[in-house]
């Protein structure tokens, strides 16, 4: 059975995932088993601090093997039509939603595809990446979710080099929409830069007369101070646009 890009996701993810719970899984009982060894002669369950104790660890063990057997089942599990992903704007169904991806990636027309790291040739790619199609751009993270933003809800895109001793990041990718910014982070900042570039192909550079590093740390906080100044300045920003590709 052929599955679609969005159920591939799932199942790489679920691959992964499989192999992280079931190392954690492992862990866990290797150190239940030691613990259990190491103390079980020196456990006085006549006292009622020693009682108290022993129900609180054995209640946090429960629970931390439950949370890992459940992590065990879903990755197991098939995100059948577009259970895997996240829409911000509630404006169709996931199922609707994964049907266009779906199309679009099955006819060949991812027109970006870039992983939050470089990746020399030969080294099997992984973590974070970004898939830009021509409805929707993807943000995937490690665990699999697919977060589905639609290209006309995009205002800017910009590679953002972090301020040296006052960022908690070296580098990120910023995403402006109509609902929030969207981040995808990284440590090679000329890399992000080249990655800004090739989505600027499709999605027009509103701010191309302006220095990127001043100007998003400016937008950043503007977009989240005041939404309509914010509009305000892109409005203008792109009739300006519009006017000097006017013959």
């Amino acid at each position: 059975m052929k599955h679609g890009f969005l159920e591939q996701e799932a199942l790489r993810a679920g691959r992964k995932n499989r192999k992280l719970f079931i190392t954690l899984l492992i862990i866990y009982l290797i150190l239940i088993s030691a613990t259990g060894f190491a103390v079980k002669d020196s456990i006085d369950l006549s006292e009622y601090r020693t009682i108290k104790v022993v129900v609180c660890l054995t209640i946090l063990s429960v629970l931390m093997l439950l949370s890992i057997v459940y992590g065990l089942y879903r990755s197991f599990r098939i995100a059948a039509k577009g259970q895997n992903l996240i829409l911000p704007f509630k404006d169709t169904t996931k199922e609707a939603a994964a049907e266009i991806i779906d199309r679009e990636a099955a006819a060949g027309n991812i027109q970006a595809e870039r992983y939050a790291e470089y990746f020399p040739e030969g080294k099997k790619p992984h973590g974070e990446r970004l898939v830009l199609l021509p409805s929707y751009l993807l943000l995937i993270n490690y665990m699999g979710a697919v977060t589905a933003i639609p290209r006309d809800k995009i205002y800017w895109i910009c590679s953002q080099t972090g301020r040296k001793g006052r960022s908690s990041f070296i580098v990120r990718l910023m995403f402006f929409t109509e609902k929030q910014t969207y981040y995808m982070e990284g440590t090679d900042p000329g890399y992000f830069e080249s990655i800004a570039c090739e989505l600027y192909q499709y999605i027009p550079n509103i701010f191309s007369n302006y220095d990127p590093f001043t100007l998003s740390y400016e937008l950043d906080s503007l977009f989240d101070k005041n939404r309509e100044e914010f509009l305000n300045f892109y409005e203008a920003e792109k009739k300006k646009m519009q006017l000097n590709r006017e013959p």
